[in-house]
């Protein structure tokens, strides 16, 4: 399948540009950036024989192109996904998906009548650590799962112009980092939350949250306690706690070249797992790319997009209100 990809950041084209370069069912044949950036896009495309486009619009047109990656500010992703999906593109876009639940329908429903698979980028999920919390939760090792803590931090300095920091790209730390853990949490529990209670904080001179913590309420006994940053860190780590011991991830959201570890505690003792490295940008790549070919759902549903904004949108709405708790709809309701 060949790839294009809007957007030639530094941390695009040494993580996702790789993936998609790395031969077999995958070629990267283009790249877009902006006009101004004309000689940084054709330098990075000439890196891995790619056709360089100086408008992203350029590249949707190029008929060579089967499939995009779109790494753009967090509120470019629904624009440029109808897009691509107007223009018969395959699409794979960056975490969040859509800052709405009603943007989120409108990619939805435009897959659908474009009959193209779209997917959003929680590429966390291919990880093989991942996976094997998922293997030994299911096995009722740990018993019936209870509560889900997660944290993800790091300390981002008070770069100017970064996107992160910028409110009208849908900036923030629950959008660039506190979505993940949101996400794990719905994963592992197979549903969305009853309610979302939140608290989000913002260092001084800040236009966007920095800080969060957020307590998701599955019912039954059942909850989530989470937390997330750009002012402290760095941390990496889920616990999921069953009702008879637990399992530890300690770099949950791991690199491409980390191992990863897994402590399983319970009453008969404590044992590590190791699971080694695994590029887990290339294992999504290669997801959708078989997904795309196959005609068959994306590994990440569009319903768990919509599922993960829905919940974001109540933490929001906690916050703004002193931290009270905010219903979730049940889905397919609204």
């Amino acid at each position: 399948m060949r790839w294009g990809v809007l957007g030639a950041s530094a941390a695009i084209s040494r993580r996702v540009m790789p993936a998609i370069a790395a031969g077999g069912p995958t070629t990267l044949a283009a790249v877009a950036g902006r006009p101004q950036s004309a000689a940084r896009t054709t330098e990075v495309a000439a890196a891995y024989g790619a056709r360089a486009h100086h408008d992203y619009g350029a590249l949707l047109a190029d008929p060579a192109i089967e499939a995009v990656y779109i790494a753009l500010p967090n509120s470019e992703h629904v624009g440029w996904t109808l897009r691509a999906l107007d223009a018969g593109k395959h699409v794979l876009v960056e975490k969040p998906m859509a800052l709405s639940e009603a943007d989120a329908v409108r990619v939805q429903e435009a897959a659908d009548a474009a009959r193209r698979t779209v997917m959003e980028a929680f590429m966390y999920r291919f990880h093989p650590q991942q996976r094997r919390a998922a293997d030994l939760l299911a096995s009722g090792e740990i018993g019936d799962l209870r509560v889900v803590r997660a944290s993800f931090a790091f300390l981002m300095g008070a770069a100017p112009g970064d996107i992160r920091l910028a409110p009208g790209l849908g900036g923030g730390a629950t959008w660039d980092v506190g979505c993940y853990a949101v996400d794990a949490a719905m994963l592992h529990f197979g549903r969305a939350p009853r309610a979302v209670r939140a608290v989000l904080s913002r260092r001084p001179g800040a236009d966007v949250d920095t800080s969060g913590t957020v307590l998701l309420d599955f019912g039954e006994g059942r909850s989530a306690v989470l937390d997330h940053s750009m002012d402290y860190g760095p941390r990496s780590w889920m616990e999921l706690q069953g009702t008879h011991g637990s399992i530890t991830i300690r770099n949950a959201w791991a690199g491409a070249d980390e191992d990863g570890t897994l402590t399983v505690l319970g009453y008969a003792g404590t044992r590590e797992e190791s699971v080694p490295a695994a590029d887990h940008y290339r294992l999504q790549v290669l997801a959708l790319t078989d997904a795309a070919r196959a005609g068959t759902p994306a590994p990440i549903p569009l319903s768990d997009s919509l599922r993960t904004v829905r919940v974001l949108e109540a933490v929001f709405a906690s916050a703004a209100d002193d931290g009270a708790a905010v219903p979730v709809a049940e889905e397919g309701t609204g």
